[in-house]
């Protein structure tokens, strides 16, 4: 089993009126939902700070970043280790929960949810949103 899982409900997004894009986004650390299973936010957006986190932690080592849900006081906090390896913890709202990984697997952690987000806002016509812009440019990286 994988140590952090990054969970996005791609058939749950919708745009809403302000123009930010909604829908299930969370984080399984350990096998155990963070904020909690299917919690609704913006997928896009969270996924997109995530990954730019990620690509941080990689590349420099004692490197601290705190990733927030934008609903709720849900964070995750992301350390980047001398071993090459990233502390993730979630906040102590949640569940209190951390997990080290080799950051190099950390990062690849995230493409499949990543790119099912993409495909997803793709087929939606989605493609020019800024969020969505952001996101590719960063899978890109």
């Amino acid at each position: 089993m994988m140590e952090l899982q990054l969970r996005c409900d791609t058939a749950s997004l919708e745009p809403a009126g302000s123009g930010v894009i909604w829908g299930g986004v969370w984080v399984e650390l350990a096998g155990v939902p963070f904020p909690e299973r299917n919690w609704n936010d913006l997928p896009v957006a969270f996924v997109a700070e995530l990954i730019e986190a990620a690509g941080d932690a990689r590349a420099k080592p004692g490197r601290r970043r705190r990733v927030s849900f934008f609903d709720g006081p849900f964070w995750l906090n992301l350390t980047a280790l001398e071993d090459g390896s990233v502390s993730v913890t979630a906040n102590a709202h949640g569940s209190g929960r951390t997990v080290v990984l080799a950051a190099d697997e950390f990062v690849r952690s995230l493409t499949p949810a990543c790119d099912a987000l993409l495909r997803s806002c793709r087929e939606r016509g989605w493609d020019d949103h800024p969020d969505v812009q952001r996101l590719r440019g960063l899978r890109l990286r």
